[in-house]
C-alpha cells in the first residue's frame, strides 16, 4: 500500500505515516531523542521538527524530504527561517572570534610597529561596525 502525499500537512502526514508502518510515537520519539510530547505536538500541528529532525524522520519513515514536506508551506517557511538564522549566528559567531583573535594580538605583541597597530585597529573597528549592521539589519 502506497503512501499518498495529497494536500495533507506535514503533521498529518507524520502521524498517517506512523500509523501505517505501526509505530508507537513513544518509539518514534526515542529514535529522535526526543519526548513523546513534542511528536505528538509535530503532528497536531502545534509545533515543527527541526531541518535535522526532517532528515532522520524521512530516513525512519523511508520517504523523501519532497513527500515529506510536500503542499506544507507552512513548514517550508519555518525551515527557511531557522536555515537564516543559522547562517546569521555562523557569521556572528565568526566574526565575534576574529574581533578576539586581533585583540589577543594586541595582548602578545605589545611591540609591534605603529602601522600594524593601526591596521589592527582599524580590522577590530570595521569587524564591529560590521558586528552591529548586522544586529540592527536581524532585528
Amino acid at each position: 500500500m502506497g503512501f499518498e502525499g495529497g494536500n495533507m500537512e506535514v503533521g498529518q502526514r507524520l502521524k498517517a505515516r506512523r500509523n501505517e508502518l505501526e509505530l508507537t510515537q513513544d518509539y518514534v520519539a526515542a529514535e529522535l531523542g526526543i519526548t513523546r510530547q513534542t511528536m505528538s505536538n509535530w503532528e497536531n500541528g502545534r509545533s515543527y521538527p527541526d531541518i535535522e529532525r526532517i532528515i532522520r524522520l524521512s530516513e525512519i519513515y523511508g520517504l523523501s524530504l519532497d513527500e515529506l514536506l510536500k503542499g506544507d508551506q507552512e513548514m517550508v517557511k519555518h525551515l527557511q527561517e531557522n536555515t537564516v538564522v543559522n547562517h546569521f549566528l555562523k557569521i556572528f559567531i565568526g566574526m565575534l572570534s576574529a574581533n578576539g583573535l586581533l585583540m589577543l594580538l594586541l595582548l602578545i605583541l605589545p611591540s609591534m610597529s605603529e602601522l600594524f597597530l593601526w591596521i589592527i585597529f582599524g580590522l577590530i573597528g570595521a569587524n564591529s561596525l560590521s558586528l552591529f549592521y548586522l544586529i540592527i539589519k536581524k532585528i
